[in-house]
Formats: structure tokens, sequence, C-alpha cells
């Protein structure tokens, strides 16, 4: 199935339980899930003071560990709390099994589960600093993977309306009215007054916290959501990318 012509794709939860299934869309979801969190999961490591090389080489092993062990994807239950934890606590596991072992799987020298090559073009410093700054790598590099997955939704509703060219013009000031500047020349651009823009940026603002809330419902329990979005907001809302 491809998920990028529908309008709200299944996400984390649902595709992580797909993954573990024996249905012939298992080993898409599979893919789906991994995809989803590999920036998540390298920015982590990057952050715990891996060199790039060996980031990659150990994102993609913790994928495949994770996708294949009884303490992996098998394991996971949405009504035992947040995916984000839960996978982080993994990862963190794995990575002091690496170096305690001094040992990790080459990429090309074993089971490949994803190309890296969409890594190539992200880069995240080697901090080497403490968990807490570890940890903060690692959630807003999640919250940034959510967002980009709600923006994703979004925009295909601008799609399906041919609106592709408004989008584009108004996302920058999504997150933050004082992002986007110059009003008069956007609503000249669009084809719309300045007031009919203000009420397209309270609407696509409205839509994209709705986009938001769905994604992070799909990775929390649902008494946990609510917090988590409030959480992951502030994450977003903080500089240091």
């Amino acid at each position: 199935m491809d998920t990028s012509k529908t309008p709200f794709p299944a996400t984390a939860w649902t595709r992580v339980l797909a993954a573990r299934g024996e249905s012939s869309g298992a080993a898409q979801a599979l893919e789906d899930v991994c995809r989803a969190y590999l920036r998540p999961a390298y920015s982590f490591l990057r952050a715990l003071g891996c060199e790039r090389e060996d980031a990659l080489d150990l994102t993609q092993d913790f994928l495949v560990k994770f996708t294949q062990s009884s303490s992996g994807i098998a394991a996971v239950d949405p009504a035992k709390g947040r995916l984000r934890s839960y996978m982080k606590e993994t990862l963190r596991h794995h990575f002091s099994n690496h170096v305690r072992d001094a040992t990790r799987i080459k990429r090309g020298g074993g089971a490949q589960l994803l190309a890296l090559d969409e890594l190539e073009g992200w880069e995240e410093p080697s901090v080497g600093g403490t968990p807490d700054q570890a940890d903060l790598h690692y959630d807003r590099a999640w919250a940034f993977t959510l967002l980009e997955r709600a923006m994703s939704h979004l925009r295909s509703g601008y799609e399906r309306r041919g609106k592709t060219a408004l989008f584009h013009l108004i996302k920058d000031g999504l997150l933050s009215a004082g992002e986007l500047q110059q009003r008069a020349q956007i609503s000249a651009s669009a084809g719309v007054s300045e007031a009919q823009l203000r009420v397209e940026l309270h609407r696509a603002r409205r839509r994209l916290v709705e986009a938001l809330q769905r994604e992070v419902a799909e990775t929390a329990a649902p008494d946990a959501a609510e917090e988590e979005l409030r959480y992951l907001l502030t994450v977003l809302a903080q500089n240091g990318r």
C-alpha cells in the first residue's frame, strides 16, 4: 500500500502491530516503522558520542535486532506507555551492549532492513555529553519526525484541493506567527486577500495540530497522549537543531 497517496496513512502503533503479524503486508509495515524512526535512533547514537560511521552501523544493527528479537518489536504493547520511551530504552540497552562487547554488524555484513542513504543529508554532531543531553537529541528528532508526518498529511489535503502552491507559501508560518513575513506579498502571490490569508492560516494551524495529535496518539497510551503532545511541542519550541 502506498501510504503517500492516502489522506491519513496508518502510523506508529497500527504499523508496529501489523509489522509483527503474519499478514501479506507485514514486511512493508516493518519497513515503514523502521524508516519512520531512523532519524531519532541515529540522532541518539550521535549524541552519545558515536562517530558518523559507527552511528550508521549501530542504527542498522539496532533496527535489525529490534524487528527480530523477542525483546524488540514483539514485546511492544500500546497499553504500556509511549513508543518513544520504549524504543529509546531499547536503543540505550543496545548501545551499552555494543560498548561492552566492542562488536557490531557492519553495513553489508549482516541482515539489512533499510538502505541508509536517506541519512546522507541528515547530520548530527557527535556530542558525547550527558545522558540528559543525549535524551534531548533523541526526543527532538522524534518530535521532528512526528511533525514531518503531520505536515505531510496537511500537504496532502492541499494537494487534493489543488492548492499545493498555497501550502508552500504558508507552511513556514504554521508553527510560529512570527515566522511568516510579508503577508501582503504572500496574499498577492496566492491570489487571496490578507483577511482570507489570516483565515487560511488559522484553519491550517488547526488542521496541523489535529494531525499532530493523531500522530502522538499513535505512539502513546491513551492516558499519556495529552502529556506526550505537550512535551513534544515544548521540545519543538526549543532551539538547537
